[in-house]
């Protein structure tokens, strides 16, 4: 049985209704103002999901949270540099060598 791209179908996404051609059925889903998705900023740590068309208002009031986020993630990035660099001066100031023969 063979499905026919040109068939019109409603949007699965609960709340949308919106119909299109079958064969625009990704196009649709990824901009679907009623599919959920993740927050911009889930890649550090916000959980928060709501419909695409919510989600700006998330973001917006959610300035100081992402923000927090954010300097989480960069304290634990920046440690290891830090580290790094006392080593380094240490040798330095040691005149101890550094670099690897």
């Amino acid at each position: 049985l063979e499905v026919c791209l040109e068939h019109v179908i409603t949007c699965p996404t609960p709340g949308c209704g919106v119909r299109y051609k079958r064969k625009n059925t990704l196009p649709h889903l990824s901009t679907c103002q009623r599919k959920k998705i993740k927050c911009d900023y889930s890649k550090i740590g916000c959980a928060h999901e709501s419909c695409r068309d919510e989600m700006a208002e998330h973001i917006s009031e959610s300035t100081e949270h992402h923000l927090k986020l954010a300097m989480q993630q960069l304290a634990t990035r920046t440690c290891p540099t830090v580290i790094k660099m006392d080593k380094f001066q240490i040798r330095k100031n040691t005149r101890a060598s550094w670099y690897s023969h």
